[in-house]
């Protein structure tokens, strides 16, 4: 399951940031909505995540992964701080959630509670290490500059304008399009990432195999009234089934005499992973409405190291 989330991450993250690219109208929207949600110091997030994965050998079953994550999250990006309560339903349990998050200068702490705050788990990691992680760029998508956008933009797909949408009572102009894998890595330095997930999943892939991830369905939702964006949608079906295979090949060429083992003769020997579903959506709202977010001292002062806790 880490890898799964360490996947997750790194596709939300550049789904985001692609989807900041584009062209014409949208390009020009999403410049306009960029600069406003800058000035923004606090926001809302319902997120919602589903995963539905299955294994086969030889035609049985080797299990159904299915995921899936709801809830909402307090960000305060003035402060740094954000507060979370999000409803996990996994092939172990069903859970509720609370979580407090605090970014400082180089370091990231999380306090997470699964008995309604009763007791708390403290992680604390760099920036560095938690590159990619969904929670804490949705609050930083919004600080991308002038230089970063025109980056963006020589990579970008194309997003066409798709009618319009009721959110949380407001009228927002939808844009759709797809995220060329291929396209957007074309010319980027992929070793900083490839450090971060072969050195968190214990596989190997290569350069070759990030490369060769298939695309991804975006739609972003631009509120007509405020010029802010109101939503996002991501389909990571097709690119979550691309990891899918590269992470089998990966492990498998661990395995003793798996050097030469590929996708197509493990599906030849009957063993598949098939990612049937994977997609996220975000509706932001609550911009500089949801105010200040302290971490009770109580949190801070009764939290045990995670270090610890397992």
């Amino acid at each position: 399951m880490k890898a799964v989330k360490k996947i997750l991450a790194i596709a939300l993250v550049l789904a985001l940031a692609f989807s900041l690219s584009g062209c014409t109208a949208f390009e020009t929207k999403m410049a306009k909505a960029v600069t406003r949600m800058k000035k923004v110091d606090n926001l809302r997030a319902d997120i919602a995540l589903y995963l539905d994965v299955d294994m086969l050998m030889l035609g049985s079953s080797l299990g159904d992964i299915e995921m899936g994550v709801d809830g909402t999250l307090n960000i305060d990006k003035d402060h740094g701080t954000g507060l979370g309560r999000f409803h996990v339903d996994s092939p172990d349990g069903e859970q509720e959630i609370l979580l407090y998050y605090e970014k400082s200068k180089d370091v990231v702490r999380t306090w997470t509670s699964n008995d309604d705050g009763k007791t708390w788990t403290l992680n604390e990691h760099t920036l560095e290490q938690l590159e990619g992680s969904s929670l804490f760029e949705i609050d930083s998508i919004t600080d991308l500059d002038k230089e970063q956008l025109a980056l963006l933009k020589t990579v970008a797909a194309t997003f066409e304008e798709d009618g319009t949408t009721e959110i949380r009572g407001s009228e927002s102009t939808i844009y759709r399009g797809t995220v060329s894998a291929q396209e957007l890595l074309k010319d980027t330095d992929l070793q900083p990432a490839l450090a971060q997930i072969n050195g968190s999943a214990g596989i190997e892939i290569t350069e070759e195999d990030l490369r060769s991830i298939g695309d991804m369905p975006v739609s972003i939702a631009i509120d007509n009234k405020s010029g802010l964006i109101s939503g996002f949608a991501l389909d990571m079906t097709e690119m979550m089934q691309g990891f899918a295979a590269i992470a089998m090949k990966a492990y498998m060429g661990q395995l003793p005499g798996g050097e030469g083992l590929d996708p197509a003769m493990l599906e030849m020997l009957g063993f598949t992973v098939t990612v049937n579903h994977c997609e996220l959506e975000c509706v932001l709202y609550d911009y500089d409405g949801v105010g200040d977010v302290v971490i009770p001292d109580s949190v801070r002062s009764n939290a045990v190291p995670a270090a610890k806790a397992a």
